[in-house]
């Protein structure tokens, strides 16, 4: 149920500058229900977003991706991006992201990399972002385990609930 950081993602990209905020990522101040929220999602960046995102797409983003409230991109996940790839993240975005769990990466020089519309491939265990056209590549560094955990049971809740019911079978 969880995602697996030992598989590669291939996608289209859709590229985005600097400072994307969650106010247009997830814009929920407007639009109240899930059907609503997905079809105006990055629509202020990309009006045409919405309409053509299709699932398996990545986002590819300069710095201070999700910056703005405490919303994470779970819009994202539901209209089907299958990885975001970043310079840097707001550290609360980043956060929330990785709970639900959406693959978020950090990948500094990654928005020379690749171009809007090409494919990239994200291959974690080997620690790699690569444009298929070019074969140019940057690093994506290893997560901490616990963050790895979190991705493999599904998200934080599901990794809570599975040591609180671990703890509660054996007394500790």
């Amino acid at each position: 149920m969880g995602f697996d950081l030992n598989r590669a993602i291939r996608g289209r990209v859709w590229k985005f500058g600097d400072s994307v905020d969650t106010d247009s990522i997830n814009p929920f101040y407007l639009y109240h229900t899930m059907e609503e929220l997905k079809k105006h999602t990055l629509e202020s960046f990309r009006p045409e977003f919405p309409k053509e995102v299709k699932p398996g797409d990545i986002i590819v983003a300069g710095r201070n991706f999700g910056c703005g409230s405490h919303r994470p991109g779970l819009v994202l996940r539901e209209v089907g991006v299958a990885a975001i790839v970043v310079e840097s993240a707001s550290r609360l975005f980043l956060r929330n992201t990785i709970a639900l769990p959406m693959p978020i990466f950090i990948a500094p020089g990654i928005s020379q990399l690749v171009d809007d519309g090409e494919t990239l491939e994200l291959d974690y265990q080997a620690g790699v972002a690569r444009n298929t056209a070019t074969g140019a590549a940057v690093a994506i560094p290893k997560f901490p385990p616990m963050i790895e955990q979190i991705y493999a049971c599904g998200g934080l809740p599901r990794l809570a609930r599975q040591r609180y019911l671990a703890e509660t079978r054996t007394g500790g």
